[in-house]
């Protein structure tokens, strides 16, 4: 039996739930490493060739999320099998799962299955909204069920030969570049919520509504998690982004994707 491991970056849950649900079909007990905050973002991590980890990150403009390229840095491996699962917020993937496994594979991981799930987008809640839903959820579950049987039924890794959609060089978005953050109206409470949950430290936790844009990831933890909805982006290039993918995604109806080696 391998020692799983669940290493995940997810800012609004999505892919921590999806991670999670792969876990539990997978049946193992594990580990969790969730990298979403920077104060876990510290310490060096090494994997064995005992060990399996699900390695799951959202979906950035199609991209794997710049925020953790130099993380990566900080984690080492000797042959440990990976899982590679990406969330994307129903408009498109594009290259963020082939990315995911080249940046993994190349540190000496061995890539023995990948998937991508729909996530509520975080910029819209109009967008797979509520998703991943239970059905979702089940495919998560029996996404790990088939992982466990191709661990029960290798012989050797030699035999993983993993294939993920994607294309080399990756897809380059031109994104609104000006630093952005959200905007906090007068119904704030300073819980303090938003800023404990932002993976960048980007909000003043002795007082929330001081934000520095150039931390911001546009994440929307904060929007979404405000007990008050006190938070809003407004910048003209943001609501741009929100109002294409409103008029072009809304009704698109995307599902998960699933790949075993």
């Amino acid at each position: 039996m391998k020692n799983l491991n669940l290493l995940y970056f997810s800012p609004t849950d999505g892919t921590k739930k999806i991670v999670k649900e792969i876990a539990n079909g997978i049946g193992y007990g594990y580990k969790e490493f969730d990298i979403t905050l920077p104060q876990n973002r510290i310490e060096n991590l090494f994997f064995a060739e005992n060990d399996l980890i699900i390695i799951g990150v959202p979906t950035y403009a199609g991209r794997f999320p710049k925020l953790l390229k130099g993380y990566l840095d900080k984690i080492s491996c000797n042959k440990a099998m990976a899982v590679f699962a990406v969330t994307y917020g129903n408009r498109d993937y594009e290259d963020s799962l082939l990315e995911t496994k080249d940046l993994f594979e190349s540190k000496g991981f061995v890539g023995l299955a990948g998937a991508v799930f729909v996530a509520e987008h975080s910029s819209t809640s109009k967008l797979a909204t509520n998703r991943p839903n239970s059905d979702d959820l089940k495919i998560a579950y029996d996404f790990g069920v088939k992982i466990k049987d191709r661990l029960e039924n290798l012989n050797d890794v030699s035999e993983l030969k993993l294939e993920v959609p994607g294309n080399f060089p990756y897809v380059e978005k031109n994104l609104p570049q000006a630093p952005m953050a959200p905007e906090t109206d007068d119904t704030c409470v300073n819980c303090k919520i938003c800023a404990k949950h932002c993976p960048t430290s980007a909000i003043n936790l002795e007082d929330c509504k001081k934000i520095d844009p150039t931390k911001c990831i546009r994440c929307c933890s904060c929007v979404k998690r405000c007990p008050f909805n006190s938070k809003k982006f407004t910048h003209p290039g943001f609501n741009n982004m929100k109002n294409m993918l409103e008029t072009n995604f809304v009704d698109v109806v995307r599902m998960p994707e699933i790949f075993v080696g």
